[in-house]
């Protein structure tokens, strides 16, 4: 599938991290060579991978899975780059927000960020694009920087009105319970079918104290610029991926990829066995991820899934769904349930 990377500005945060737990458990000879890169180019990109390797170290060295939590707390939006100091001349709340999920691809290509505005809140939601429980440490740095950059923005005067609804995480809890409740200030759950901030429009529509209009407009042109430059240096199994999703209501055919690509079928082919890939695999792993997504939500109808990916009958979806998980859709989503009722066991 599409190698996935992150921006330089993200990848400083980890090894600045991992630097400094290097540092401080030097005395019990946890210690390695320096992880820090000399960034030469703000351009620069770094495997994905990378981060995941770097989060597999600050866990063997520590012990603990928590430390985006530690990050966030601590961040500041110079560290995000021009995104960060985009977000300094935001408006109000909600653009920042807004802006934040727009470009969340430019700061790491494996999440894809979501604003939901309703009625009266709005969802801020990470969907990572790839399964990996190194991942996990990535989400909780996204939420807690979100509460502390939150509260930067409008200042000290308003910091205090800066509150969630509730906190939602995919995965288990990486510490004790309480230290998130502490950190976000409201009811955070565990095991749910996605990873999501509720927060109410009140709270978003809080000015931001620094914004300045003409710089902003200015970082927006640059930060477009860059999206541009990453987007053209895309492979070709890339850009048929973002097609792919672009059409999820109904995957097009090869023949009409190469079509909307103006190339042949065999070109196209001949693209992808370049790279590794073909279309039918990726069409697949497509179908993978939307249908566990839509599998993991209790409200949607087992059949409204097949029916949506296009499979000709429920026993077609149930095979292919065996195959990508080793378990059939129904018993899946009990597994979920009753995960959930494992956590709620051990919170209370």
């Amino acid at each position: 599938m599409k190698k996935l990377t992150v921006s330089h500005n993200y990848f400083g945060l980890f090894s600045g991290y991992l630097d400094r737990v290097k540092h401080s458990h030097a005395n019990i000879g946890l210690c390695g060579s320096s992880s820090a890169h000399t960034y030469t180019d703000a351009r620069q990109s770094y495997p994905i991978e990378d981060i995941i390797r770097q989060t597999e170290q600050i866990r063997q060295i520590t012990g603990d899975m928590s430390f985006g939590l530690t990050m966030g707390e601590d961040i500041h939006p110079s560290d995000y780059g021009l995104v960060g100091y985009a977000l300094l001349n935001c408006p109000d709340l909600a653009t920042a927000l807004k802006l934040a999920a727009r470009y969340k691809p430019v700061m790491n290509q494996a999440f894809e960020a979501f604003f939901i505005p309703e009625e009266h809140h709005t969802r801020y939601q990470i969907n990572p694009l790839i399964e990996n429980p190194g991942l996990a440490p990535m989400v909780e740095l996204d939420f807690a920087s979100g509460i502390q950059l939150a509260r930067l923005l409008v200042g000290k005067r308003h910091s205090h009105k800066v509150k969630f609804i509730q906190v939602s995480f995919c995965h288990a809890p990486l510490c004790c319970p309480d230290k998130y409740r502490q950190l976000f200030n409201c009811p955070v759950k565990f095991y749910q079918d996605k990873n999501e901030i509720l927060v109410a429009n009140e709270v978003l529509a809080l000015p931001v104290r620094s914004a300045d209009e003409a710089i902003f407009n200015m970082l927006l042109k640059k930060i477009t610029r860059l999206e541009n430059s990453r987007r053209s240096q895309q492979s070709f199994s890339h850009k048929v991926v973002d097609y792919i999703s672009r059409h999820k209501d109904c995957i097009p055919s090869a023949t009409q990829a190469a079509s909307d690509f103006n190339i042949s079928l065999s070109t196209l082919k001949k693209h992808l066995m370049r790279e590794g890939e073909n279309y039918s695999a990726i069409c697949d792993a497509f179908r993978k991820k939307v249908a566990i997504n839509m599998v993991s939500d209790p409200l949607t109808q087992i059949k409204e899934v097949y029916r949506q990916l296009n499979f000709s009958s429920s026993s077609a979806f149930n095979r292919a769904f065996k195959r990508w998980t080793s378990v059939t859709p129904t018993q899946y989503r009990q597994n979920i349930t009753n995960k959930n009722k494992e956590a709620v066991k051990k919170i209370n």
